[in-house]
């Protein structure tokens, strides 16, 4: 275990397993049987290359990287401990960038980063519970992201019929190969500009709960 762990730490190794992690759930997204579930048009973001706040649960992100559209440039947030590196290293090879960075490390810097990317025209990816939870509660960052860029949320969701959640701090979900699976992006969600922290707090519960409510949208679909 420790061999394996410290293999996990090297930079061939993190390259190693970060291609395996790519390659494993591209072979199982490939295998679902998907329907696209569109609510109304403007929940139909495929059809635009608009820039875009996209958000899925921590615990959706064995799939959710790879649901999403590929007719723009994607930036994803991810933390720089080790195991976050190998997930970026999985988003590379999706053909995403990766900005490096977390509440606790590197966060400043990141929001900044993100803040540009999407000034130059590309979007941003963010999982709002991550990366260490609770689990599925938004954080105010990406509130203020969206309120400085003027730029729309847009929630994504998926589930399977058939998964396995694992007992970590978020449930973590991984789907079964070959099962049915449903996958929806949720209305543009937007932020005003002048807004007061009370407000910053209602955005971000409205986002919280309109998460959770497509959430339970796909599941019901699958169940």
């Amino acid at each position: 275990m420790r061999i394996i762990k410290r293999f996990s730490k090297t930079h061939f190794g993190q390259r190693f397993i970060g291609f395996l992690f790519y390659f494993i759930t591209s072979l199982i997204c490939k295998s679902i049987r998907w329907k696209y579930l569109v609510e109304n048009e403007k929940s139909n973001i495929l059809k635009n290359d608009q820039e875009y706040i996209f958000c899925c649960w921590h615990n959706r992100l064995f799939l959710g990287p790879h649901l999403l559209p590929r007719n723009r440039i994607i930036n994803a947030l991810q933390s720089s401990h080790s195991d976050g590196m190998i997930t970026s290293l999985a988003f590379e090879y999706l053909g995403m960038k990766v900005i490096l960075g977390s509440s606790k490390k590197g966060g400043m810097q990141a929001f900044r980063n993100m803040v540009k990317c999407i000034q130059l025209g590309e979007s941003v990816a963010i999982t709002p519970d991550g990366p260490k939870g609770p689990k599925e509660t938004v954080k105010e960052g990406i509130i203020k992201l969206a309120q400085i860029t003027q730029k729309p949320i847009i929630p994504l969701v998926w589930s399977t019929n058939k998964y396995k959640a694992f007992n970590s701090w978020d449930n973590f979900v991984v789907p079964f190969p070959f099962s049915k699976g449903v996958y929806s992006f949720g209305n543009p969600i937007y932020v005003k500009k002048k807004i007061n922290d009370d407000e910053i707090e209602k955005a971000r519960k409205n986002l919280e709960n309109e998460i959770k409510r497509l959430t339970k949208l796909v599941y019901d679909k699958t169940s």
